[in-house]
């Protein structure tokens, strides 16, 4: 009846605009306080949090996406639900099991795997994309080739 007790990764997509690591935590928190489902054998927990900024290299365009571990699992499932059905300032959140291909990168073929989505591998038509973790998202913009703005760099700042 308990269920998995493992964690599970989420990837979070459609972060909106100077949204912190502590910001996009509370929020979870805060939807996992309002599910109020007491049959966990383990009290729920979010292990970590992380935003990580995808920049293209070739034109700048930036992107976030958060990296959420929760555990027990069973919740974690059930998250993904209540996390898109909850707008964090305005916008709806786009919640998926992590796996490597959960972003969405708007090359010609989909990606499959974290080589693939950096552009270490050698094929054709692959967009090059650099990945940093970072505090927060910062701006949306693209500010070109080569300068990439985002979130500031004080990946561990608390």
């Amino acid at each position: 009846m308990f269920g998995k007790t493992g964690a599970i990764l989420l990837s979070i997509g459609n972060l909106p605009p100077q949204v912190s690591r502590r910001d996009l935590k509370s929020h979870i928190q805060t939807v996992i306080d309002d599910l109020d489902d007491s049959s966990f054998r383990f009290p729920p927990a979010i292990r970590s949090c992380s935003i990580l900024r995808l920049t293209n290299t070739a034109t700048g365009v930036v992107s976030h996406r958060g990296l959420v571990s929760i555990q027990p699992a069973r919740l974690a499932l059930r998250l993904m639900d209540a996390l898109e059905q909850k707008p964090l300032r305005g916008l709806n959140l786009q919640v998926s099991r992590y796996r490597h291909s959960s972003f969405p990168v708007n090359a010609g073929s989909p990606m499959v795997s974290m080589s693939e989505l950096l552009g270490d591998g050698a094929q054709v038509g692959v967009v090059n994309w650099k990945l940093d973790l970072v505090s927060d998202t910062g701006l949306h913009k693209a500010t070109g080739p080569h300068k990439p703005r985002g979130g500031t760099d004080g990946a561990f700042a608390h």
